[in-house]
This record gives structure tokens, sequence and C-alpha cells, in this order.
């Protein structure tokens, strides 16, 4: 991959349809949350012939399909995949939720095809030095946000970073321009017109999306493992295996490169964790802060995530008080534990992203003795712990149909706190006014995923919105 590094990173940017020009590109998989759109624009844009492919139909990818309706060199098989698009393709690029062993990206190899993620490609034209990178079950976008607004808040147009290894300065190195990409719901190739050489990424990963480091044997320099959790083991056959799927982000860094690792995590802090790992290892902890620290952000669990953004900045020559300012006055993203209405004394909170029992946790201990929205399907996880939390701490629960709301059901002791089970958030939001009173807090963490009922956890997110909106009065805030 350093073929394409340095002076070839400027020579793509300056001549964007040299590479791709011709070739034959499918999207194995266009999705809703628009990182196949991003990857068929971007080849499209290049001059390449497109063809997408999902099993979704026509119907659903509807909101995606739209936005590719300008380009007139990307063609569509939807509701199926086929093996002559794969004969018919020179590069693929696979959706990262795929699962290991799909029947079509395994044909893909047998025929020699070159099969890469869009993260992938991302790696073809971005150093690992110029990359900062979080991964972990819960808190990479609030970290990446966090650190993205810290450095760029007091980024110069010559900024000056010193660069240490074991207390000793090695260099200054400067950069002009910081970007904020990854698992955010884009594609990471919409940012590769916007890095040269001098820029600086934060880039938000998954643990889908770091099997494109693998492929390529690269770890950012500046690498975050927030947390790890049970999470995604109806993609993963093991815990283990999830586990090792995060190490990858560490796994390639040297001695001069930087690993962050939550202090009392029970899985990152232990010493086995750290075997075959080489870079300097620099652990964070909500005991670092200043114990009169109060940031707007609320909950325990947001402390260890700014907790994590401070250590990282302070890697980069950022003073204490600047990176604390910063934090203390940081409002959060959507979606994450987000408050958007106040409504005759009631706070409602939308955070829909919660989709593992171990969130929806978090939300419910930093809103105890809510109204909880919960519900929806199950990605292979035990809702033993959750369901005792939820019997001990929330003054009533509304489910949303799903597998894990049974599973939930049948673990509460307490069944007079189940006020019904709905397929409809209009509907249960209706339910919902006819308790409340002032003073109440409804959070809507589901701990679940989306699927049966919504596209996903965005989509569930913005139509509980919408309800809330249509239930609550206009104007949500």
């Amino acid at each position: 991959m350093d073929e394409f590094k340095g002076k070839k990173v400027l020579t793509f940017l300056r001549s964007k349809k040299a590479r791709f020009r011709g070739t034959r590109v499918l999207i194995f998989g266009l999705g809703l949350n628009q990182g196949g759109v991003g990857s068929a624009k971007f080849f499209a844009q290049q001059g390449a012939t497109v063809r997408v492919t999902d099993l979704k139909s026509k119907q659903i990818l509807k909101l995606s399909l739209d936005q590719l309706k300008s380009f007139p060199n990307i063609t569509y098989t939807l509701g199926e995949h086929k093996n002559e698009d794969i004969e018919w393709a020179d590069l693929i690029i696979k959706n990262p939720a795929v699962k290991p062993g799909n029947v079509h990206i395994e044909y893909a190899r047998k025929q020699g095809k070159k099969v890469q993620q869009d993260m992938g490609i991302f790696l073809d034209f971005v150093k690992p030095s110029q990359i900062i990178g979080i991964t972990g079950t819960k808190g990479k976008s609030t970290i990446a946000s966090l650190i993205y607004d810290v450095l760029n808040k007091y980024l110069a147009k010559s900024w000056h970073v010193k660069l240490t290894h074991a207390g000793h300065v090695q260099r200054i190195h400067t950069w002009n321009n910081i970007i904020l990409a990854g698992n955010i719901g884009k594609s990471v190739l919409d940012t590769i017109p916007h890095v040269k050489p001098d820029t600086l990424v934060v880039l938000e990963i998954s643990s889908f999306q770091l099997e494109a480091f693998e492929q390529h044997k690269v770890s950012p320099k500046w690498a975050v493992i927030t947390n790890i959790t049970p999470d995604h083991l109806n993609y993963y056959q093991t815990m283990e295996e999830y586990i090792q799927s995060k190490i990858i982000i560490g796994k390639y860094q040297t001695k001069s490169d930087y690993l962050f690792l939550k202090k009392f995590d029970p899985i990152t802090s232990k010493p086995n964790f750290l075997k075959g790992l080489k870079a300097q290892i620099i652990y964070f902890s909500k005991e670092d802060l200043p114990k009169d620290f109060k940031p707007r952000l609320k909950g325990e669990h947001n402390l260890e995530n700014i907790a994590a953004a401070f250590a990282i900045t302070k890697t980069f020559g950022m003073d204490e008080e600047t990176i604390l300012e910063v934090t203390l006055h940081f409002k959060g993203i959507s979606f994450r534990m987000e408050l958007i209405k106040v409504w005759n004394g009631v706070k409602i909170i939308n955070d829909t992203t919660a989709t593992s029992p171990e969130a929806g946790i978090q939300a419910i201990k930093t809103f105890p003795g809510c109204i909880l929205i919960c519900g929806g399907m199950n990605k292979g996880m035990d809702y033993t712990k959750y369901a005792t939390i939820v019997g001990n701490s929330v003054k009533k629960v509304f489910f949303l149909e799903g597998d894990s709301t049974d599973q939930i059901k049948k673990l509460m002791k307490n069944k007079d706190l189940i006020a019904g089970t709905y397929d409809d958030l209009e509907k249960l939001l209706i339910d919902v006014k006819e308790i409340v009173k002032k003073g109440d807090i409804i959070l809507f963490s589901p701990a679940a995923t989306s699927f049966n009922l919504f596209q996903n956890e965005f989509d569930r997110g913005r139509k509980f919105n919408k309800a809330v909106e249509k239930v609550f009065g206009a104007n949500i805030s």
C-alpha cells in the first residue's frame, strides 16, 4: 500500500479519475446507512462502471437509490445476489456487515477477485501515521467527536504538535487540517478528496471495518479501545472472536505509536490482552479528571469517554485546562442519550443507538426511575442482568415487539412494571402520555436491534422523534 502514499496521494487528488476509470466495480450491499451510497458515488465519479447488488428490494432501498439517480454509469441487481455479477466485477466493495462465510464473497475469492471494504480503499490513500483510530463496544462516536472538537477548536493555521516517546520529544509535526470520519453514517471514501499529507483524521472504526486494517496489515498511530462488552454475537461465533476483532487496531503498531485503553475494563486491563502489542500503552480513567469536574454530558460512562479524549489530546501537546474547557461544554451527539424535548416538566431522551443490553444498562443507570421504552431484536445477547436492572430501576416499561422483548419479559420478576408491547411508536407514546407526571423522564433506550420494525437504529431514532412531535407537540428541542 506504500505505493499510494506521499506524492501519489496528491497526484490522485489532482487527477481524480486516474485510478478507477474503466474499472468494473461491484458494490456488494448498498444498505441504508449511507456507506454503500458513498462508495457507489465515489467509484462512479472516478469514471468506473458501477453495479450495485443488495438482497433488499427497490422499495426498501428507495432512500439510498434516490441519491444515485444522477449517475448513469450505475446499474443494479436488487432482491438477490448473482454469481454473474461477481464474475463481471474487477473489484468488489463488500459492505462491512456482510458476515464471514457469505457464499457469494467466498465464490468471489475462489475466482481470484479483489474484495475490499470502502475502508480498505481509504487506507490506500491515507497513512496510518495520520490516523487517530477509535474502536470499542460503546463510546466510539462520543470519544471521536470529543477528540475532534478539542483538536479542531484550537487548530491554528500551522499547528505544531510535539510527538513524544518515553517522555522525550521525537519531532515536531505540523497539521493544517482535521477531519472526522469513519463509522459515522457515511462512507470514508467521501473524505478522500479532502485528505492531504498534513491532514489528521479522527476515525471511528467498527469491529467490521477493522477487517480492512487486518487485510492491509496496518494500525493507526493513535489507537483507542473504549471498552469491550458482549456485542454482535450474531456475527461473531464467540466472545473471544469479537475480542480479537478489536485487538486489530493495535496489532500492527510500533514502539513509537500509542494505544489507549480503559484502566479498569474487565477485558482490556488484563495483562494477557497486551500480548504481542508493541505500542506505548496509556490507560485512561474518570479518576484522571478533576473531582469537581461536572460536564454537560450525563452519566458515569461519559466521564470515561471524556477521560479517553483527555488522555489522547494531551499527547498532542494540548494543555489540560484547554482540554477540560472544551469537554466541559460538549453537548453530545444525536441519538446518544439525547434530550429531544421537555414537555410539561417531562424530559424525553432518545438513545436509539443503544442496541445491546450493556448500553441499555448504562442509560438506565444515568436516568434511574425513568419510564423506559425498550425492546426489539436480539443479537445473540444474554438479557438476564438487564432484566434484573430494569425490574429494580424503572417506573414503568413499554416494549417494542421483538425476540429480545420476549426474553426480557420472561426474565423480569416484577411483571406489574410491564405496560404493554407495541409495533407502533405513536400508539406507544400515546399510552405513555397518559401516565407521565411532571418530573418524569421518558427514556427511549431499546437495548436491542431494530430490523423487525425499522430499517436500522437511526431510522428508529428519527421515527421516534417524529412520533414525539406528533404526540407531545411540535418544536422538538
